[in-house]
């Protein structure tokens, strides 16, 4: 099963009909018209450009088992351009022998134009690409929605929430789990997949899902399905970084002061922002989110109090709002029993009452660094409630990124800075490097996340390139590196090896100095000082001392 980011539809109208017929003279095409196709195929190489700025593409479609043949089957498409007269999009080469196998009219193809079947063009959260025919009578093996968009235009592009796989693995986990802590160590996307998730949740539309190994739909098998159908308006999400200073009369409920004509002095409860999000979730069809970022940095059980053990999926109300033999009620402070306090919310503003009930769609999405767990570690009660959802370091995600080998360690000696793809499988090389060492001398909590280097992926040159690998060193590895082995410099010293020629300079007591209390000092100024290409020649040389590069062999690249 896969799930769609995006589809490509075109009705089988008369001229596409006869175009996969062979009853068209002089038409090759199956023209998708002049909509904006681009975030569809983004991503996939441009190729045969022209001077009126048109383009092909291959689209390596996914083969099906019964029709293909090989690991995919390759589907041109091609642009006009934004200079041509109609900036249309089209497939070429559409004819009966050479069409997509499953478009051809010995496959499925019915024996007539209709306006109510389409060939469409599938793309997923995966970045696989599927084509495939729906028929007429197959439109109501649909979700609702879909089949409405197929037919509210003869040919267009509907692209969905996007998302990493990864982050719609997540959102899917949240679904399934309420509560779930993002660990992992610093760098490694963490705020940013919640970035993504908080996305997915405020969509409006379902999820759809695609069984990829049907060729088309039925009313025992559909093809195409709809999960987690949300409505605008009915989704709430509240952004949060926990810290010190946060209490639970901001969490959960407060009071505050105010004056008016009858006394000096009035105090009012006041809700905060979980007792918002709970609110908001008792309302039919709503759901809501808390995303709390760092969460183990403030005092999370004084701030989550009562709502501890309402968090648990089972101390819920049910799906209908009714209560369980399981579900708990909590009385709140600064509230008599029976007491309602209003509670501000989009459009008609809520009511709570006291004592509380846990709506059953409320989800909490917090995250906290995997080294921060022995300086500031998360109330074990709290963690017990909370499904951990661990995110590492990932080598394969950051090769792919920069467009590098991962296996590839050889490099020409004095040419790094002059070689626009060198300058990039270097530092990944060295991160990679780096992670191993830290593994062994600090433990895999202190690793170095994948998105200190992403940024080098966006250099179009190789100057560029390695001014924004000479800024990673400088600027993040380093002082991560300074700080993780702050207490153990003996270990750094051996890891950059400072004893032989390097930009920092090693500075070591001699025998009386030791001998007073004097130990060695590491001197950072010429980590600043040395040119950028000086800069890359020392990391390659680092990684050769320690085996972890090789030089090319003679005349290689």
């Amino acid at each position: 099963m896969e799930f769609i980011s995006g589809i490509v539809w075109r009705n089988l109208n008369k001229a596409t009909f006869d175009t996969l017929n062979n009853r068209s003279p002089g038409q090759y095409d199956i023209r998708l018209g002049s909509a904006d196709y681009s975030a569809f195929f983004d991503g996939l190489p441009r190729e045969n450009a022209t001077n009126i700025g048109g383009f092909s593409l291959t689209v390596p479609l996914t083969s099906f088992p019964t029709a293909d043949t090989g690991a995919s089957t390759p589907l041109v498409v091609r642009y006009m351009g934004n200079d041509s007269s109609r900036r249309d999009w089209n497939i070429p080469s559409q004819r009966s022998a050479t069409a997509y196998s499953l478009w051809r009219p010995d496959r499925r193809l019915p024996d007539a134009p209709s306006d109510k079947s389409f060939l469409v063009l599938l793309k997923t959260y995966s970045g696989k690409y599927y084509g495939r025919l729906i028929l007429a009578r197959e439109l109501d093996y649909l979700p609702e929605d879909l089949k409405d968009l197929l037919l509210s235009n003869e040919r267009g592009c509907r692209m969905l929430a996007t998302a990493s796989p990864q982050a719609l693995d997540l959102y899917l986990t949240l679904l399934r789990e309420y509560n779930v802590l993002l660990y992992g160590p610093p760098g490694t996307g963490k705020t940013f997949l919640m970035q993504e998730v908080k996305r997915l949740f405020e969509r409006d539309g379902a999820l759809w899902t695609f069984q990829d190994t049907l060729e088309y739909g039925s009313s025992e098998a559909p093809m195409i399905s709809a999960v987690d159908p949300t409505q605008a308006g009915h989704s709430r999400t509240i952004w949060t970084t926990i810290h010190q200073s946060y209490s639970y009369e901001e969490f959960i409920l407060g009071v505050t002061t105010a004056s008016d004509s009858h006394t000096l002095l009035k105090i009012t409860p006041r809700p905060g922002i979980l007792l918002e999000l709970t609110e908001f979730a008792r309302q039919p069809g709503c759901r809501s989110l808390l995303l709390a970022d760092e969460i183990n940095r403030g005092n999370v059980s004084r701030l989550f109090g009562e709502f501890i053990t309402c968090m648990e999926p089972d101390k819920r109300l049910d799906e209908d709002g009714g209560e369980t033999p399981t579900t708990v009620s909590v009385r709140l402070p600064y509230l008599q029993e029976g007491e309602v306090l209003p509670v501000p919310a989009p459009g008609t503003p809520l009511v709570f009452h006291n004592p509380m009930r846990m709506p059953k769609h409320v989800y909490t999405l917090a995250s906290m660094n995997s080294v921060d767990s022995s300086t500031n570690p998360l109330d074990s009660a709290l963690g017990r409630r909370f499904f951990r959802y661990e995110v590492r370091p990932d080598a394969a995600l950051l090769s792919a990124h920069l467009g590098v080998s991962a296996g590839d360690r050889r490099f020409t000696p004095g040419a790094v800075a002059s070689d626009p793809v060198a300058i990039k499988r270097l530092p990944f090389l060295f991160w990679s490097f780096l992670n191993e060492k830290i593994a062994l001398f600090a433990g895999c909590d202190y690793q170095l996340g994948h998105s200190y280097l992403w940024p080098l992926a966006s250099a179009e040159t190789g100057a560029q390139a390695l001014t924004a690998f000479s800024s990673a060193v400088r600027h993040k590895l380093i002082p991560q590196l300074r700080e993780i082995f702050s207490a153990r410099p003996e270990q750094l010293i051996h890891l950059l090896q400072l004893r032989k020629p390097s930009p920092i300079r090693l500075l070591e007591p001699d025998a009386l100095d030791e001998e007073l209390g004097a130990s060695a000092a590491i001197l950072w100024d010429g980590l600043f000082s040395c040119s950028d290409a000086s800069l890359s020649e020392w990391v390659l040389r680092l990684l050769m001392e320690h085996g972890a590069a090789e030089p090319s062999p003679a005349g290689g690249a």
